[in-house]
């Protein structure tokens, strides 16, 4: 099977070239490049279309965000990791909404960085623990979404942490076709469209936890 190819773009030398040999030290992953800039980065990304790109939200010339943003205006295939010093709501429900496959604090990047690549690999989000369990949750509380049911909402909240359908069903014993199911209907009940949206929606109204 060929390895998932990533690129990396991160500023601050030392920091980018510890997560390149972190993530060289599987068997599972390769780095295909690495940019110390927003432009430097987008420009690689066209040039070798690797799997995933693992970029910096603030770098110089453009940041992470704005990378996304262009990848995405140009349909590039490749899915966006995004790291961050900050834990600012907004910041994060941006990176989901614009379709980030994964959101991770740099504090915890060397901890949480292959964990999240794993996800990511077999088609999951993966959001940073401290975000997911911190910020968004004092932002509103689950008597806002009265409409979900409590094995909707049980769904919901494994689809925040990365799970994919598959995974899912086999933590709570259930067949992929049944989570595939309740997710659609969870979409169809609030009028969303993807699961990035759903998991925004879920994080936003406090969702994440029991």
């Amino acid at each position: 099977m060929p390895m998932t190819r990533i690129v990396i773009a991160d500023d601050h030398t030392l920091f980018r070239q510890g997560l390149s040999l972190l993530i060289r030290s599987t068997g599972d992953f390769e780095v295909v490049g690495e940019a110390s800039d927003g432009k430097e980065a987008l420009e690689l990304v066209k040039k070798v279309l690797p799997d995933l790109a693992v970029l910096d939200i603030e770098m110089p010339e453009m940041g992470g965000i704005d990378v996304l943003k262009e990848a995405r205006r140009l349909d590039l295939p490749t899915r966006v990791v995004l790291l961050t010093m900050h834990t600012r709501s907004e910041l994060a429900v941006e990176a989901i909404e614009e379709g980030a496959a994964g959101y991770l604090l740099k504090e915890n990047a060397f901890e949480d960085l292959l964990s999240a690549l794993q996800v990511i690999k077999q088609g999951g989000t993966f959001i940073s623990p401290k975000v997911v369990s911190g910020v968004f949750h004092s932002r509103a509380s689950s008597r806002d979404a009265p409409r979900l049911t409590s094995r909707e909402k049980e769904i919901l909240r494994l689809i925040t942490r990365g799970l994919t359908c598959r995974q899912i069903g086999e933590k709570l014993f259930i067949s992929v076709n049944t989570v595939e199911t309740h997710r659609a209907r969870m979409m169809a009940k609030l009028e969303l469209h993807s699961t990035a949206e759903l998991v925004r929606y879920a994080l936003e109204k406090g969702l994440d936890r029991p």
